[in-house]
């Protein structure tokens, strides 16, 4: 299905626009710009929900292409029952923050700045998710990579030179490693089109594609912090402020995403190589082991929450990894969870530390004799990260781990995957552990000294918290709004 009314290229280009009036009027608005910004990512929220409903009315994918550079391709938009799903959870989750940064900004000056390169910063991200061609989806994983490295520069919190330095160095050297599959891709199959790859891969040797493929791969591995590609992440999400604290899940979940673009569209005979998709299983489960591990040891909530989005990648990926239907479902789920809970959480932190003072847990406890409606939100996040029903993050652990035990049962016995599988649904205790010891130390026992003196919560801040916890409650409840997405994901494995 065309895209006649140019919906898609709409949800881009409103916030760019919006984003060069802002850099360019931004003294003269003044505090006006951040009202500015969020209503260009409402409208660019709103094209895709109109998008998306002509995507499930029809059945069929919506498609944007674009006279663009001839020798690498049209620029192409596409929206389908995968794409979906993500590029709308961005679109909430930066519509969210950007309230939120409304009030976050209030004691500092730059607005203009900031919000400039807030809007790009979303508007890289859901160009990430809508292109197929691999150079228009390079490009704008280098407008993330540049907008979000300037605002934990400009704006980020201690050490955020260092830290800012780390995440550009990693990333960027990341985003080289896909570039050269990208390149070997173009010189060998003649496209950049994800959606033309499989077709002219069909020839190739297993080699070849196994090179393109890891490639590419660890390139992503490197946005999804995956171990041990790990290191730039806690430093970056510790440093950053924390809207953009918020909003770094979302992205190093869009990793997980494209990685199964990559797999499953682009070069569907991967997966018939048993070797490594175990090889990517077992990865997946000591980044999952690792990052549940470091974060029990941490004292303060923000780096605890960016260790555990380490582990948080490592479940999408054993999702990606796990060879059926039912995985990547739930693969798609852990995205959607993820986001929202870790933005909900990130945001929490970024409050406690302007009301309270700080977010270090040992300075923290009776939170919720005096925060009622922040401490129920900061319980359903943990909670849907440790994978309690009927919250979102339970159906993607339970389709995840389900996925990956069908595949080691459907045919014949698969030993490694079953035994690499059973480990991972014992481990993912630790999340239970870091999760509930948190919510012990910071809501309940004797109010601290810092939390008797606590200031009231911004209302302004509390806005995008509460819908955060409303929504992962109502899509746990409900969750055949996203499982729909197994329409699309149905056709690309036989079981």
């Amino acid at each position: 299905m065309i895209d006649a009314s140019h919906l898609l290229l709409q949800s881009l280009i409103v916030p760019i626009i919006a984003s060069a009036i802002i850099f360019a009027m931004g003294k003269l608005l003044g505090k006006r710009v951040g009202w500015i910004a969020l209503t260009s990512l409402a409208y660019s929220m709103i094209c895709l929900v109109v998008a998306g409903y002509f995507v499930h009315r029809s059945g069929s994918p919506l498609q944007a292409s674009y006279p663009w550079a001839q020798l690498l391709g049209d620029f192409i938009l596409y929206l389908d029952g995968l794409s979906g799903p993500v590029a709308l959870v961005t679109a909430v989750v930066g519509l969210l923050a950007c309230i939120y940064s409304i009030a976050y900004m209030d004691l500092r000056d730059g607005w203009g700045g900031y919000f400039s390169l807030y809007l790009l910063f979303n508007a890289g991200m859901l160009g990430t998710v809508l292109s197929t061609n691999l150079a228009s989806f390079f490009l704008f994983l280098e407008l993330i990579l540049i907008a979000s490295w300037s605002l934990i520069v400009v704006w980020g919190e201690k050490d955020r030179w260092r830290a800012a330095l780390k995440y550009f160095l990693y990333t960027e050297t990341g985003a080289l490693m896909f570039l050269v599959g990208i390149g070997l891709t173009y010189s060998i199959m003649g496209t950049l089109n994800i959606l033309e790859l499989a077709s002219r891969a069909a020839g190739l040797s297993p080699t070849t594609l196994s090179l393109i493929a890891s490639l590419m791969l660890v390139g992503l591995f490197v946005k999804m912090a995956i171990f041990p590609l790990h290191s730039w992440l806690p430093d970056a999400y510790s440093a950053a402020p924390t809207p953009i604290s918020a909003i770094l899940p979302v992205v190093t979940g869009i990793g997980g995403y494209v990685a199964l673009r990559i797999l499953y569209i682009a070069f569907p005979q991967m997966i018939g190589q048993n070797d490594f998709m175990i090889a990517l299983l077992a990865l997946a489960l000591i980044t999952m082991i690792y990052g549940g591990y470091v974060a029990l040891a941490q004292n303060r909530l923000k780096k605890l929450l960016a260790y555990s989005s380490i582990s948080q990648m490592g479940y999408m990926l054993f999702g990606v990894a796990s060879a059926s239907v039912i995985g990547l479902a739930g693969a798609m789920l852990m995205y959607v969870a993820h986001s929202l809970s870790k933005a909900m959480l990130f945001m929490i932190s970024g409050m406690l530390s302007r009301t309270v003072g700080t977010d270090n847990l040992d300075e923290l406890g009776g939170l919720a004799g005096r925060m009622r409606t922040m401490s129920i939100a900061f319980m359903i996040g943990f909670l849907s990260l440790m994978g309690y029903p009927p919250l979102l993050g339970f159906w993607g652990e339970l389709f995840i781990f389900a996925g990956s035990i069908y595949t080691a049962l459907h045919s014949s016995l698969d030993i490694p995957r079953l035994a690499l599988t059973i480990i991972a649904i014992i481990f993912s205790l630790i999340t239970a552990g870091y999760g509930l010891w948190t919510i012990r130390r910071s809501l309940f026992g004797e109010e601290s000294e810092a939390v008797r003196r606590a200031q009231p919560e911004p209302r302004l801040m509390l806005v995008p918290i509460i819908v955060s916890a409303i929504l992962l409650v109502v899509l746990g409840i409900y969750p055949t709004t996203l499982t729909i997405l197994l329409r699309t994901l149905a056709p690309l494995l036989p079981g």
